[in-house]
């Protein structure tokens, strides 16, 4: 439904990111790096904050690849933790929320993977280095490469964030992937992870007779039509909803495929609903097996160029004007 209602603002965002698309690197470079080695896909599901923490011990982020969504970068940040990578595909400029306030030492390090559908706002509030998948629309307009990506590469397209921070974890060749905060379920009656952005968004609200538990449960119920009893990790009753379980449908499709590949996936969420075809591990155990200091650290991951290249804008101007 998304894809068939947002095509004009999809070409609209494409082409307002044409610049960095033909300025920036891909994705290309980056596949089978760090084949072998384990990877933290981190969204920002209500049970995030259980176990985030465990990231920031020492030694992981050496050992651990670890990709998050943009919703998860600033707690993240604020816990000491710096991803090496965050992913970005959302069509509104309200997502640029995600970013306000930091400064380029906040995400040194951190690589922006942002689909060129993404909102423009998006890539101009990132402060820091930015690759772009290959886009089919894209590079049939410049005549280059449609299947494969081109120069850019390209990785599978995600109906969330989430979705592509995981195909993302599998492009670098990462194996065993775990994921955290992804809840996929209300867990506790609660829809965001604690220090969420929404959170200060309502913060000019709250008082005592509007708490945040409170406006956290309505915006729940708001959907009430469309929502779903399902068994969450313990075997529990959990609410999801209809959108939720469809995003749950595709993830346990590519988990599936990946199981029979011999490739694992790990639900180390510790929350949320049960997910097919993946292995139930808390992320302490995850990291003590995966993270140890007698683990290989991982290979050195290249920066991405940045700033503008006036002459591929040039020549990109002219073919998109031909």
């Amino acid at each position: 439904v998304t894809t068939m209602m947002q095509t004009e603002t999809t070409v609209r965002n494409t082409l307002m990111n044409l610049d960095r698309y033909v300025s920036g690197d891909g994705v290309a470079e980056l596949a089978g790096l760090c084949a072998g080695h384990p990877a933290v896909v981190v969204a920002a599901g209500p049970s995030l904050a259980r176990n985030m923490a465990l990231l920031s011990r020492p030694g992981v982020r050496e050992r651990v690849v670890i990709v998050a969504v943009q919703t998860a970068l600033k707690p993240l940040l604020a816990a000491g933790i710096r991803p090496h990578f965050v992913t970005a595909l959302d069509h509104h400029e309200i997502s640029r929320r995600f970013y306000d306030g930091l400064t380029e030492r906040d995400v040194e390090g951190v690589t922006l993977i942002a689909e060129a559908k993404s909102n423009p706002a998006i890539l101009d509030a990132f402060p820091g280095m930015i690759r772009c998948p290959g886009d089919s629309t894209l590079n049939l307009l410049l005549g280059e490469e449609v299947e494969g990506g081109g120069r850019h590469g390209t990785v599978p397209n995600g109906a969330t964030v989430a979705h592509l921070a995981y195909y993302f974890a599998r492009h670098l060749g990462c194996d065993p992937v775990a994921l955290i905060g992804q809840d996929l379920g209300f867990t506790d009656g609660q829809y965001y992870a604690a220090g969420a952005a929404i959170h200060e968004v309502w913060g000019a609200e709250l008082n005592e007779f509007r708490t945040l538990e409170m406006m956290e449960w309505e915006r729940i119920v708001r959907s009430r039509s469309i929502l779903r009893r399902a068994a969450d990790h313990l075997g529990r009753p959990i609410y999801t909803d209809e959108q939720m379980a469809t995003y749950l449908a595709q993830f346990e499709r590519d988990f599936k495929s990946d199981e029979a590949h011999g490739l694992v996936t790990i639900d180390a969420t510790e929350g949320g609903v049960r997910k097919a075809h993946t292995v139930a591990l808390s992320l302490e155990e995850f990291l003590d097996r995966h993270a140890s200091a007698d683990r290989p650290e991982l290979p050195q991951i290249p920066d991405a160029r940045r700033g503008r290249d006036e002459s591929a804008i040039a020549d990109a101007e002219s073919k998109i004007r031909a």
